[in-house]
């Protein structure tokens, strides 16, 4: 099993203040080395104990029940959507932007039953394969938190094939305008504390404002998590054909 890798961009210190309604405030001042150590070893064991239950594998199984052949799954993580994919698939290329709890990874990858490549690679860069290249690209839980997204998501496009499909399970902006209040007033903290995450993108209107055309999508408040941040987008999507002028 190959590994590819690529340098990733580095983020430089900065300080983050949080103010809070009334005569309470808090300041969060994070220096590069804190935010790298919490990046790094503290957050991905939060994310990966909050994404691994059985509710959020059988969705995971769900969205990835027609991934096939060649298959780009962007965000790829700690690898819990290894033992999702169905026997259709052919190989996986799991591209992130920064390598986390490498060895519970490669242990994922020792198991999985087709081959798996990584790249550690800015998804919204330009990827470092030909046009038309893969079946299927998967995302789940990943769009909230790149940061061009619509590079990225052009990238995805332009890799994909005429007849491929992206997949997609993602949290975002909520239906209800009370809620979207909601999302709009406390994502900034969720940006801090989740290292990029959004809690507010229109996840739907970010695939078609890329050119692709969503053909089915099913949104849904996860069951026993607040509509702010379980408000869920399951879907899939294909390129949308191009208006020549």
């Amino acid at each position: 099993m190959a590994e590819l890798r690529r340098a990733s961009a580095t983020h430089p210190a900065r300080g983050c203040y949080v103010y809070l309604p009334g005569d309470v405030s808090i300041i969060l001042c994070v220096t590069g080395r804190q935010m790298g150590i919490y990046s790094e070893h503290i957050f991905p064991r939060l994310m990966e104990s909050g994404l691994k239950g059985d509710a959020h594998r059988r969705y995971r199984r769900r969205t990835l029940a027609r991934a096939h052949g060649e298959v780009l799954e962007v965000g790829f993580g700690t690898a819990l959507n290894l033992e999702c994919y169905p026997e259709s698939v052919r190989r996986v290329t799991g591209l992130d932007s920064a390598d986390v709890l490498e060895r519970r990874v490669r242990a994922r990858i020792a198991e999985a039953p087709f081959p798996v490549e990584r790249l550690t690679h800015d998804a919204a860069d330009r990827l470092p394969f030909p046009d038309g290249h893969f079946d299927t690209v998967a995302s789940t839980w990943t769009l909230c938190s790149i940061e061009r997204l619509q590079a990225a998501l052009g990238e995805m496009r332009r890799v994909l094939k005429p007849a491929g499909e992206l997949l997609f399970l993602e949290h975002g902006r909520n239906g209800r305008r009370w809620v979207a209040r909601v999302q709009d007033a406390i994502n900034p903290v969720q940006n801090l504390v989740a290292c990029g995450c959004n809690l507010n993108r229109k996840i739907d209107e970010e695939i078609e404002g890329a050119g692709f055309r969503i053909t089915e999508l099913d949104r849904f408040v996860m069951p026993g998590v607040p509509r702010a941040l379980g408000s869920v987008y399951l879907g899939s999507a294909r390129s949308a054909p191009r208006i020549r002028p």
